[in-house]
């Protein structure tokens, strides 16, 4: 019955990997011809193997995205969105993110499998069990990475934002406006996802749409509530007729000291996080030191 099982698992693999290369040749022949057609002189690019993985795996998600597309739900695709432009994936669809997710449950699998066969012989319920658990972990794996890009993310923009603030600040008292002030601010700032961010909104502001909504929509994107804090009181500035520069000066100092306890929130969690490698990792190195050779010298002596 395991092995029955364990070939169901390993079959359904399989069927996934022959699922994205099941894709008609039509339309890549036309696509090949109408690249002839276009193409003036013809140049040899050298793709590296990186690329060529990164393509070969872009072009399996392809594959797979009219099997995701089904599992979508219509209120799925818009959270699963928001939490992929949380983390940065702007140019990554919800199917493209779960055809990731049913690639990699059908990868693991034959991965584990072939780890078995070849070093770890493990018995049957051992190997069944690792099976099964490791399509569930080939599933999940996207969603953990990216819960943790998310959490980078947030941390270096709440790191740079006090910066940002005291150059808006700089600016505004200059005679700039908030957005020739974001502007300039965007184009000398180094890259980084804050960076990316204010981008975006300055481009939605040149296409038309409101400032206010446009920096409301910055705070709810990016998912953290000091940027979030920010923006909503740019807007009630705005609309109160305040002084902007005043609140950037006062927000620069709330963001300085949130980025203040989240550092000293950080150094409070190291203890905790280092129990683990000194219980498991460093206690039992100095044990066998210091009582390995006492341990060796009493079995000489019995022996």
């Amino acid at each position: 019955m395991m092995l029955f099982l364990i070939f169901l698992l390993l079959l359904a693999a399989v069927g996934l990997l022959v699922l994205a290369f099941a894709k008609p040749k039509a339309k890549e022949e036309v696509q090949t011809r109408l690249k002839r057609v276009k193409g003036g002189s013809k140049r040899v690019q050298r793709v590296s193997p990186k690329n060529k993985n990164l393509a070969f795996l872009q072009k399996m998600e392809e594959r797979l995205q009219p099997l995701a597309q089904r599992q979508l739900k219509k209120g799925k695709d818009k959270s699963l969105k928001a939490r992929m432009d949380a983390a940065g994936l702007y140019q990554v669809t919800a199917a493209q993110f779960v055809s990731r997710q049913i690639l990699y449950a059908g990868v693991v699998p034959v991965l584990f499998f072939l780890a078995d066969w070849v070093v770890l012989e493990l018995p049957k319920p051992v190997m069944l069990a690792g099976t099964m658990g490791s399509v569930f972990l080939g599933y999940f794996l996207p969603i953990l990475q990216l819960n943790a890009d998310t959490e980078r993310r947030k941390t270096e923009i709440l790191r740079n934002l006090p910066t940002t603030l005291d150059l808006l600040t700089t600016c505004v008292e200059a005679g700039l406006s908030l957005q020739a002030a974001l502007s300039k601010v965007t184009e000398m700032s180094k890259d980084s996802p804050l960076k990316v961010e204010l981008e975006r909104t300055l481009k939605e502001v040149q296409l038309g749409r409101p400032r206010g909504d446009a920096l409301r929509e910055l705070g709810k994107r990016v998912g953290l509530k000091e940027l979030n804090s920010v923006t909503i009181a740019l807007v009630q500035a705005e609309t109160m007729g305040s002084s902007i520069s005043q609140t950037l000066r006062v927000q620069s100092e709330i963001m300085r000291e949130a980025r203040w306890q989240h550092a000293q929130e950080l150094a409070q969690k190291a203890p905790l996080k280092m129990i683990f490698p000194i219980t498991f990792l460093i206690f039992p190195v100095i044990f066998i030191v210091i009582f390995g050779p006492l341990v060796i010298s009493l079995m000489d002596g019995l022996l």
